[in-house]
């Protein structure tokens, strides 16, 4: 833990060496799932001097600790990404000399190792919410199931108008309203009994108790994928769009594009 003269230094990683890129491998967003070059930088304090490592315990030799950030580079979502790199001391061999280990692991965003990227257009609560039955799917997937459909009666709410007391009644209103591809409403009418079953215990006719699997959680959070695209992504994607569109045509001289007509009452 060196003191460092100023606090915009980037030339040099994790405990003061040179940053360790093994052949310069992209970094994944844990958000978005888009790529970006590894533009790390280490996160420096200003204890005592400027740092880039804290000793992780009251033993100085015990290990450090260090902080490195970076953004992603997709213009859409430039997430913040912080990693944790934890050095400590396996063993010491012949003379003393300390064989260290290093774990590394996110800490921004949160549950960022999930590994199940949502788009950066879906908004909070949506999007931490989605985050965290996807952390506990594989701890639990009974849980990580009446989380996603928590998130699955308060989508029917904001986006759909759907606003009965429980969501079996929200998911019976979205799947009559016809006005809606035939797809969706499908996967909700299965998901409905997924959600049911789910959210109490359940047995079959000899009495034996009925665990919620994790290819079923799964596929809720999957649902819920096509729900966002459905709901918020391909609609915001649309007007973005039309409305470049719409500035090229005011460029050009020309008139803007009229919206359609509303639909007749009988097809609504």
């Amino acid at each position: 833990m060196n003191p460092r003269g100023g606090h915009d230094h980037v030339a040099f990683g994790v405990f003061d060496a040179p940053p360790q890129i093994p052949g310069g491998t992209d970094v994944q967003c844990p958000t978005c799932g888009l790529h970006s070059p590894p533009q790390w930088r280490s996160y420096e304090t200003g204890l005592g001097g400027y740092v880039s490592s804290l000793r992780s315990g009251k033993d100085e030799t015990e290990g450090d600790v260090a902080l490195e950030w970076m953004r992603c580079a997709n213009e859409d979502c430039e997430e913040l990404i912080v990693r944790v790199h934890e050095q400590s001391v396996v063993e010491r061999l012949l003379g003393g000399v300390p064989l260290m280990r290093t774990d590394t692991w996110t800490a921004r965003p949160r549950f960022g190792e999930s590994q199940r990227p949502i788009d950066p257009l879906v908004p909070d609560p949506f999007k931490t919410d989605y985050a965290e039955a996807t952390a506990i799917l594989d701890i639990s997937p009974r849980m990580s199931a009446v989380l996603s459909r928590s998130l699955l009666a308060d989508l029917l709410k904001t986006y759909a108008g759907k606003e009965q007391f429980n969501l079996q009644d929200r998911i019976d209103a979205f799947i009559a309203d016809r006005q809606h591809p035939r797809y969706v409403r499908d996967n909700l009418h299965h998901l409905r009994e997924i959600a049911n079953f789910s959210a109490h215990t359940q047995t079959n006719d000899q009495a034996i108790i009925l665990e919620i699997g994790r290819d079923e959680a799964e596929w809720t959070l999957d649902v819920i994928d096509r729900l966002y695209d459905y709901f918020i992504i391909s609609p915001e994607r649309d007007r973005k769009m039309q409305k470049q569109m719409d500035e090229r045509l005011k460029e050009a001289g020309r008139n803007p594009i009229k919206p359609l007509p509303d639909d007749p009452a009988h097809e609504q």
